[in-house]
Order: C-alpha cells, then structure tokens, then sequence
C-alpha cells in the first residue's frame, strides 16, 4: 500500500496544463522558435552519409554485363509501349530501367570536383545512349507496325511539363539515394521519375531513325538531352546544399584546373539549357494564347471549319497560318482577326489566312441563292397572274355570255322595249352572296292582264339561261321593271 500511495503523489502536478504561462521575452523569440521548427522539420542533413552516398551512385555508373542487357530489356518493353500506344506498358518498363545512373554520377563528380567519375559518368553515358538507341532502333526497324502513337508523337519535342518532370525526378532520385541508408526502399519511385524523362524519348530516337523522320529523330533526343541536363542539374544542386566533401589534391595547381575544367563544363551544360527552358516556356504561353485566339475569335462562326493549323514560334518571327474551309474569308474578316491579335498577346505574330473556298465559288452560292429566291417569287406572280388572268377570262367569258343572253331574250320576248342586267353584292352575316339583277320593260302592245304571265316566263327564261352559263343551279335573281 505505501509503494502505491508514493507512486500516486508522483504522479500528482501542482499546476494548470490548460494554462499557458508566456512572457513577452519568449514571445520575440517565437519567429525564430518557428524557423528553427520548419528547418528541423525539412532538413535531411541527420539522416544522410556522405560517404554511402557517393559509394552507391558511383556503383551505379558502370554499364556491363546484367546492366547491359536489363537496360536492352526495358528499352525494349517502353518501344512496345511506345508502339501501342500502352502507357500501362511504358511504366512497366520504367521499373526495371537503369538509366539514372551515369546521370546522378556526372552531377555528383561536378560538384564534389571528382574529375576521374566525371570522365568514368561521360563515357558510361555514351554507351548507355548508343545501346539503347541500337535497341530501339532495331525493334522499330523490325516490327512491321510503325504508325505514329499519341505516345510517340508526345515526345518528338520538348515541353515545359517533361522538363518539370526530368528536374523533380531528379530531386527525388537524389534525396532518395542520400538518404537510403535511412529509409531502403525509397529509391523506387524516383528511379520510375527519372526514367519517365528519359526511356520514351530515347526509344522515340530510335523509333525516327528506323523510319527516315530526321524531325523526330532530332527533337527527342533534344527532348532526351535537356532532361539529362536537368536531372544532372539537380543532383549537383542537392549534394552541393548537403556540403559533400570535395575531392582533394596534393597539387595546387591540378586541384585549380580541375575546378576550372569542372566549372567549364559545368556551365556549357546548365546555361544553354536554361536559357533554352526559358524559349520553351515562352513558346508554351504563345502556343496556348493562340488556341485560345483560335477559339474565341474564329470558331466562334458556325460557318467556318479549321481543317488545318500551323503556328510556328520564334521571338522575331512567330507567325500562324490557318486553313480555313467552309465560308470565304475576306479580307475584311481578315482585317478583323488581325485586329483582335493584340487582346491575345500576339502582336508581332503574323496572320495568314488559307481559304479551301475560292471567292468565286462563294460568290456562285450567293448568286445561286438570290437566284433560287427570285424564282420562288416569279413562280408566285407567276401563279398570281395565272390565278388574276382565269379570273379575267371568266369575267369575259361571263360578259360574252350575257351579251349573248341580251339577244335572246329580245328574240324570244319581242314585246319589251328596254332590257339591262347586272349584278348586285348582299351581305349576309359573314357570307356575301351575288344577285344577278335584270331591269326590263314592256313596250305598249302587252296589257295589263298579261303581263304577269309574260314576267314569269322572263324569269324562268333567264334561269335556264345562267344555268348554261354557270352551271349552278338556285341561282339568286332579281327582275325589275322600269
């Protein structure tokens, strides 16, 4: 009970841990406190060895025998990849590639000014590239599929993003090597990083010697060289921020030429590269407004089709041309579209405007158009005039009629003296109905007493008589005597 009872009053505090007791002293101090929090927190110093650092790159320099032949392996694979067009595959065969090697081996001899590695890194390089270049060039020699994959044509020429890709690789590859005596395993997936930038257009090279393409050919293995470049670049950075011990000579002298030398080559490997990422970045941001110019200001036009585009950049001499199908574009539209250029930051780019419809032929359609819209509105006077011109012969037709029917009424009544006709209009609700009016009037020999005989039989005469001229029976009559 007394060993319990003093381990429970050990375990008693006297203080308020929910209480934060800061002075301002320790308040000035907390910006630094921070610092050194985030330094400790990101630094890897502690966790690597320079000496297994560097035992395990330059180990991984040399190409011969199994490294030979898993380099000729997943050259291979990432061509089938490339030739089908299979990321699924290209990855696979950056897991089994040995590619990072010679690379991480020139930035470390740079900057620990290691000339003897530095040659040892250069030579096994160049036989990294030639082997893997035989073997992606005999495979699309051999195989009889050659068509030009997304995959392949992605890395025909460089781009901002594989550079990314080839520097943070090489980062990660670094730092992974440095601390792998800490952490094993981690070397994995930068090596899978590094060879991401490297196998695709190293077997993109092959893939253009094997089919004459001189285009491709040079722009991935300048695609292949800036990421080597890169990759190098960030080895040296990271075991120069580590302070790796330098290589040191008994020689003043040799010591101050390999420095130079180092530093010589050095500088034709990082400013040319630079300076070239900086064009790439430009050409991505002109290339990127264009397809922007293109949609919001052409396409927008449900008439024009873009069945071609070239857009060519360089600091003095950019300039797009466009095929364009469909409608013809004046030189107006034109005027227009090159106006637009300067909201799209292409004011020195030169505009060039291809029609595949030939003005004549743009005019024809218009003609053929007005053309087909005169016809329909001939052919609907025409039908206007053919409908006035029945009207016309049936009113003449009408009148021939009755002059006729004028004749026969005096030759079949002797007895009248006058005789007009004519015809009246009456309204009826919503319908109008005509009244074929006949004025007569007797002459002095008919009496009184037979007159109304003599009207009937006018009227019945006169029916049977439009019946033949109209052909409609119950035809409204009305006679009238003077």
């Amino acid at each position: 009970m007394d060993n319990s009872t003093n381990k429970d009053e050990e375990n008693k505090i006297d203080y308020d841990p929910t209480q934060l007791n800061v002075d301002s002293s320790q308040i000035k101090k907390l910006p630094f406190a921070l610092f050194t929090f985030i330094k400790k927190l990101i630094s890897i110093e502690n966790e690597v060895s320079p000496k297994k650092t560097i035992s395990s790159i330059t180990a991984e320099i040399e190409f011969k025998g199994s490294s030979i032949w898993i380099l000729i392996c997943s050259i291979v694979v990432a061509s089938i990849g490339l030739n089908n067009n299979s990321t699924a595959v290209i990855i696979g065969a950056m897991l089994i590639s040995p590619l990072m090697g010679p690379i991480r081996g020139i930035g470390m001899a740079l900057a620990t000014n290691d000339f003897k590695i530095l040659i040892k890194s250069l030579i096994n390089y160049g036989v990294m590239v030639g082997v893997s270049l035989l073997a992606s060039y005999v495979f699309f020699l051999v195989t009889p599929l050659k068509a030009e994959t997304s995959e392949l044509l992605m890395r025909t020429k460089p781009y901002v993003f594989d550079i990314l890709i080839a520097f943070f690789g090489g980062l990660a590859g670094i730092v992974a090597a440095a601390t792998s005596n800490k952490n094993s395993g981690i070397t994995i997936i930068p090596g899978v990083a590094i060879a991401t930038a490297l196998m695709p257009p190293l077997c993109t090279v092959g893939y253009g010697m094997a089919v004459g393409n001189w285009s491709y050919l040079l722009g991935a293995f300048y695609l292949f060289s800036l990421n080597s470049v890169f990759i190098c670049l960030s080895t040296f950075l990271i075991i120069r921020l580590l302070n790796f011990p330098k290589v040191q000579f008994v020689n003043p002298s040799t010591e101050k030429k390999v420095k130079l030398y180092s530093i010589i080559v050095l500088l034709l490997i990082v400013i040319p590269s630079i300076l070239k990422f900086s064009d790439i970045i430009k050409e991505s941001i002109f290339n990127q407004n264009a397809t922007d110019f293109i949609e919001k200001i052409i396409l927008v036009d449900d008439q024009l089709e873009l069945v071609k585009k070239d857009i060519y950049y360089h600091d003095k001499d950019a300039h797009m041309t466009l095929h364009i199908g469909g409608k013809y574009v004046d030189d107006d539209l034109q005027r227009q579209w090159k106006i637009q250029l300067s909201n799209y930051d292409l004011d020195n780019v030169e505009l060039k405007v291809v029609n595949l419809s030939s003005k004549e032929l743009d005019e024809a359609a218009l003609l053929n158009e007005l053309l087909e819209n005169n016809n329909k509105k001939f052919n609907s006077i025409s039908e206007q005039r053919d409908l006035y011109r029945d009207k016309l012969q049936k009113i003449a037709q009408s009148s021939y009629s009755m002059d006729n029917l004028n004749q026969r009424v005096f030759l079949n009544f002797p007895s009248l003296s006058r005789f007009a006709y004519g015809t009246a209009y009456e309204k009826v609700n919503t319908s109008k109905d005509t009244i074929y009016t006949f004025l007569f009037e007797w002459d002095s020999t008919v009496n009184f007493i037979t007159i109304n005989e003599k009207n009937k039989s006018l009227k019945k005469f006169i029916s049977n008589e439009l019946y033949m001229i109209n052909k409609k029976d119950s035809l409204d009559i009305r006679l009238i005597n003077y």
